[in-house]
């Protein structure tokens, strides 16, 4: 909760749609974001259990969507791990304007992650010269992603690891480009 306190106002209308509002409070003594250097998944798992009590998916992903935002805007991150289903132009536009992460997780156990947002995320990787290791989960990719892929690994010579666990994108298609 007390992270809550930080977030600016662009980050708190995330929230306005469930009737949430932050105490008026002072902002904490000290910012517990500068001590933050790696967010992964559980940070859906704690937003999850702190929000055990309330209906649908939607609270979840937007408190996370809200902290990731401050984590990105604050924080001096190395690693991140991005459910793909919170990645909209906020997010992206952070995550291009952010300089220290090396090692990105991005991931979607679901089928609502759709191809334009795959492709504003795979354009902003493709812009990403800190990133050194890049592993993308259970996403579907079209053509068009296929395409953009390749192009990052051709044009971000410090990518040294990647990881495509259970991507969807045509392996034949994917096979014939490679060759």
């Amino acid at each position: 909760m007390i992270l809550l306190l930080s977030l600016n106002e662009e980050e708190q209308v995330q929230l306005i749609l469930f009737k949430i509002t932050l105490p008026n409070c002072p902002k904490p003594l000290f910012k517990y974001t500068n001590y933050i250097t790696s967010v992964n998944d559980d940070l859906s798992e704690g937003v999850r259990n702190w929000i055990r009590y309330k209906k649908g998916h939607e609270l979840e992903y937007a408190i996370e969507q809200c902290l990731i935002l401050l984590f990105l805007r604050t924080s001096k991150l190395k690693h991140l791990s991005l459910n793909g289903l919170i990645c909209d132009r906020l997010i992206l536009k952070n995550l291009y304007e952010n300089t220290t992460i090396t090692f990105l997780d991005i991931h979607n156990n679901d089928s609502g992650f759709n191809s334009k947002a795959m492709y504003g995320l795979l354009k902003t990787l493709n812009k990403k010269t800190t990133l050194t290791s890049l592993n993308i989960r259970s996403i579907q990719f079209v053509f068009e992603g296929v395409k953009l892929l390749l192009e990052i690994f051709y044009s971000n010579t410090l990518l040294n690891s990647l990881d495509l666990n259970c991507v969807h994108m045509g392996q034949n298609f994917f096979a014939r480009i490679l060759q």
